[in-house]
């Protein structure tokens, strides 16, 4: 009978110091006795604590959500959106100061589950934040259709689909006012006294249900003329309104003096581009004409404009040039826009993208445009009926044929940026298909990054980074440095180019070309002190620059240090090393985006989190001062999502705990806030246990800490099943809420109110054994557990998903203390998943292997021995766990032939095993429905094995593939499912 192997060691330093932290520190087990599987008895979870309810699976749609909290700018008022998980959502105006809210402002259906799988993170429904005026007077939100509406119009042709509408809040009164069928809206960044807002076309239907099919590989996009609708410029405070028709884009200055607008309409009646005067209500005409006009940007000083029209140009394809006026034009001269950058001067094979980024940079000196590939010509449909219809393979290709088929249309719209330098009329294509750039606030100076060259070493993990500096005028690079492992940042003056290379960071001086290494002298690491996979590890990061590039903010593991990037001054310790001493990791927080550089005027705000308590805070230092940080606040909480006022000193954030959800708490100081919001009132109806920090040592001696969570009411006399879920290490997670769910993965709430331990085990690794590490991590700290005598160890199961279920999936075959084992989305077979594809990405598997996650360290030829070793697949034969597991075939992280690898070879070695495979669906199942159905048979399985529960129907007979979908409606037919005889294969 096979035991783990666990090595007695001494008690470590930092074990030492666990336990004077009050951590209960569990010794693991050397001689804990094998557990056979057998049918275990019925197990009776002890019952609901008194007037809580059970949660099902109907609890999880009802749990609510707050997003796109936002404060307004004078502090006063605070806007968020609850919805549920399922259902429809409202809009909550509330005070920071007294009890004035105005809640209950319906938003339509915002808790929309998803119906059909999709890995396009589009699929998946946000609904957009409500925003405020500038003047803090009104609220703006986009109202949804009702669910009712939404589900009228599902999958029915002939129905149109339903329209988004604007909804407006006056803070005074709460009065809303509602206007239908609006598609866009904007409010300026100043001012407050009016909204605009893009009405939709409800002469033509939109289409239903899913998006046309992409254009084929290699197909030409034909230009699509947009035409305009009617733009409302409305005033807040009176509802005065005025129309404007055939709009195409418009935008407000910063300032709210100006309103610009683009119209293109299908009979080229008063097309053009036009700047509106809102004081005045006079229009400026920059340019009129037949044409179609896209994209109209102001500088920050509301003094140019921009667009691209193509005026003048009627043929099939035409070409977009670049307009620029100056609305304060020399004394004499009108306002109107001259044509800046010709079509016909784009280099050949490009052309200006007519929906490419345009805009000023940000001090208006210059203006960044777009180049774009000139369309190839479509391929004709039937052009390829009797010719060979293939892909090639190139050994050179830059990328493989999955990564250029996924990337097909963002390479068709690819956009290279160019910039127009005004004082000098002269304009220079700066990036290209190789090139990416980063250009200075003021247009002097352009970083570029060329990683093409590693292009092919990057297949395997091995890629890297050229820096230049690139002449904005004339387009001339110039090396800065060469194969950088991490990626080279501009500062935010643009004095100095920045990175991190063996080990330290490095800066060079963008106007002499000096080289200094920054952190070479200090007494501690830059680099990632736990990084344990054989890579490159990064560093933690920069924290920010002081006007003028002076100072750049450096983050070691715990501390901050302020250092001069010209190598002047010496380097000093912001936090005064009282991160290290404390154990505690100090990070800036910049509130104002507005700013590129940190105010050394005023204190630095930090937000702190102790590493081995996990609580959070915020604490207070001041740049070029002497002194410790000081505290604000700190708490065994999670104090997360911080914003302030623009205009006034007050706070909004988020706090959560394990047991209470991330409500929003407001207040004038950090250190005293007031909670405003109260998302889930029903939470205290339901059943919620505790969670605290374990540790134990693994087999080589190392110090280890997971979560256990345990049900309320937890009676230390017992003994309970357990749960073992893990994935790498999750005890940073200590603090956070939990709202009962459920998927492929383990809802510690959810199983802890069936009766359940859950135990979430931290992980470390060596290089070349990622089977064995877990194995040496996970078992000893179930076996401490065991030896606390809560834990019955018939009644183990272990589950993960992806890494975790490998994880899981290689641990069965060195320990049968588990009972259960649900290893979801695994791969068995390292070596066949080494040259396997992630199909989402369209990367090859090679460069996680040798470089990242997986960890082996080298290729399948350079150590097969590990890669063997590593692959559940050549122990199975070993295995006594019953496995349930889930692989679907539009997996695109894990190939999903790894669960064919690992159901027939279980088949063949006649181990019970279940596969689920839910058809269409992604490596995490997006479909709501197929979610639901995983969790519960997840649930039963478990039951089954660790409870003594009857095996469902599923587990018996399983679903045979003329029975498939029979479970999942009803049916009339009384010979449905369940008449059919069992089968011999899978059932017990």
């Amino acid at each position: 009978m096979r035991r783990p192997l666990i090595l007695a060691v001494s008690v470590s330093a930092r074990l030492l110091t666990l336990v004077a932290a009050g951590i209960p520190v569990l010794a693991g087990a050397q001689n804990a006795p094998a557990i056979p599987h057998t049918t275990v008895s019925r197990y009776t979870p002890p019952p609901l604590p008194a007037g809580k309810k059970a949660i099902t699976q109907d609890t999880y749609d009802e749990w609510r959500t707050i997003t796109g909290a936002a404060i307004s700018n004078d502090g006063k008022w605070v806007a968020y959106t609850v919805s549920p998980v399922v259902g429809e959502g409202a809009l909550v105006v509330r005070a920071t100061a007294g009890a004035t809210e105005y809640g209950g402002i319906a938003r339509g259906f915002t808790g929309r589950p998803q119906l059909q799988p999709a890995a396009d993170s589009a699929a998946q429904f946000s609904a957009q934040p409500a925003q405020f005026s500038a003047d803090s007077r009104f609220v703006a939100f986009t109202i949804y259709p009702s669910r009712a509406e939404v589900e009228r119009a599902r999958g029915r042709r002939g129905v149109p689909q339903p329209r988004t509408g604007l909804g407006l809040v006056n803070v005074t009164d709460g009065a809303v006012t509602r206007i239908a069928n609006v598609r866009s809206y904007r409010l300026a960044r100043n001012g407050g006294r009016f909204i605009a807002y893009l009405l939709d076309d409800t002469t033509t239907a939109r289409p239903n249900g899913a998006a046309g099919q992409a254009p084929a590989p290699g197909a030409a996009v034909a230009p699509r003329r947009e035409y305009g609708t009617t733009l409302v410029l409305r005033e807040l405070a009176t509802g005065t309104e005025r129309r404007i028709e055939g709009v195409t884009s418009y935008v407000f200055d910063e300032g709210e003096t100006l309103l610009g607008y683009t119209v293109t309409t299908r009979n080229g009646t008063g097309n053009g581009a036009f700047v509106h005067t809102l004081a005045t209500g006079a229009v400026t005409t920059l340019v009129a004409g037949p044409a179609t006009y896209r994209g109209f940007t102001f500088d920050r000083a509301g003094k140019q404009v921009a667009f691209v029209a193509d005026v003048n140009d009627s043929t099939p394809r035409p070409r977009f040039s670049v307009y620029y006026a100056s609305l304060r034009p020399a004394k004499g001269k009108p306002v109107a826009a001259r044509r800046l950058v010709d079509a016909t001067e784009a280099p050949a094979g490009l052309t200006i993208a007519e929906r490419g980024p345009l805009s000023f940079t940000r001090e208006g000196n210059g203006l960044l445009f777009s180049l774009g590939n000139v369309p190839m010509d479509s391929i004709p449909a039937d052009s390829l009926v009797d010719k060979a219809i293939y892909d090639l393979w190139h050994w050179k290709d830059a990328s493989i044929m999955t990564q250029q088929k996924v990337s097909a249309n963002r390479d068709r719209n690819r956009t290279y940026t160019a910039l127009y330098t005004l004082a000098s009329s002269k304009w220079t294509q700066l990036a290209n298909d190789s090139m990416r750039v980063v250009v200075s606030n003021d247009g002097t100076r352009v970083l570029g990054l060329n990683a093409l060259e590693y292009a092919i070493p990057q297949f395997w993990g091995e890629g890297a980074t050229d820096a230049y500096l690139i002449d904005p005028l004339t387009g001339t690079r110039t090396l800065v440095a060469r194969k950088l492992d991490g990626q080279a940042q501009l500062s935010p003056g643009a004095n100095y180019v920045t990175w991190f290379e063996d080990g330290q960071w490095v800066a060079y001086a963008t106007a002499t070309g000096k080289k200094t290494v920054l952190t070479d002298k200090l007494p501690v690491k830059f680099q990632d002190e736990e990084f344990d996979s054989p890579d490159v590890p990064p560093p933690y990061g920069l924290g920010g620059w002081t006007a003028g590039d002076k100072r750049v903010l450096v983050y070691d593991r715990f501390d901050i240090w302020e250092i001069d990037p010209s190598g002047a001054a010496a380097p000093k310790n912001l936090t005064d090393g009282e991160g290290r001493r404390t154990g505690v990791t100090f990070r800036v927080i910049d509130l104002d985006r507005e700013d590129p550089f940190l105010d050394t005027t005023a204190p630095v705000l930090l937000r702190a989190v102790d590493t081995l308590t996990k609580a959070s805070g915020f604490w207070r230092d001041r740049i070029g001062a002497v002194g410790l940080p000081e505290k604000i606040v700190m708490g065994d909480r999670n104090y997360a999502g911080l914003q302030k006022a623009r205009h006034a000193e007050q706070y909004l954030l988020t706090q959560s705990t394990f047991r209470e959800f991330p409500d929003l708490w407001t207040g004038s100081a950090l250190a005293s806030t007031t909670k405003i919001s109260n998302a889930n009132p029903q939470e205290s109806e339901y059943p919620r246990g505790s969670v605290e920090l374990v540790s134990w040592l693994n087999g080589d001696g190392i110090p280890l800490r997971g979560l256990l969570y345990k049900p309320e009411n937890f009676d230390p006399t017992r003994q309970y099943p357990m749960i073992v879920y893990f994935y790498e290490k999750l005890t940073d997670g200590l603090h956070n809420y939990q709202a009962p769910s459920g998927r492929n993965t383990v809802n510690p709430l959810v199983y802890n109110s069936l009766g359940y331990l859950v135990f979430m085990p931290d992980i470390v690794y060596t290089d070349g054994q990622p089977g064995p590490s877990a194995a040496k991590s996970i078992v000893p700290g179930v076996q401490a557990l065991i030896q606390k005598g809560f834990v019955d160890p018939r009644r183990v199961g272990i589950t993960g998903q992806s890494w975790g279920g490998y994880q899981s999936a290689y641990l069965i075959t060195v320990t049968n203390m588990f009972a259960a084992a649900v290893p979801n989305a695994t791969v068995v077979n390292m070596t066949s998943a080494y040259g396997g594809i992630r199909w989402q990405s369209g990367l090859a598997r090679t460069f996680q292997y040798e470089h990242t996650q997986s960890r082996i360290g080298g290729s399948l030829w350079q150590y097969p021995e590990r890669y063997i070793e590593n692959s559940p697949l050549f122990r199975l034969d070993r295995v006594t766990t019953p496995v349930l597991f889930m692989a679907n075939d539009n997996d695109g992280a894990v190939p999903w032939y790894q669960g064919i690898e690992f159901y027939v070879a279980m088949r063949r070695l006649q181990k019970e095993a279940y596969m689920v495979v839910y058809n269409g669906d992604e490596h995490n199942p997006t479909k709501r429905a197929n979610q639901k159905d995983i969790d519960r048979k997840m649930q039963e399985f478990f039951a089954v094995k660790l409870l003594g529960a009857e095996p469902p129907s599923w587990m018996v007979r399983g679903i045979p593939f003329l029975e498939k979908g029979r479970d999942q409606v009803k049916m009339s037919n009384s010979n449905a499912a369940g008449s059919a005889p069992a089968r011999a294969s899978g059932g017990k």
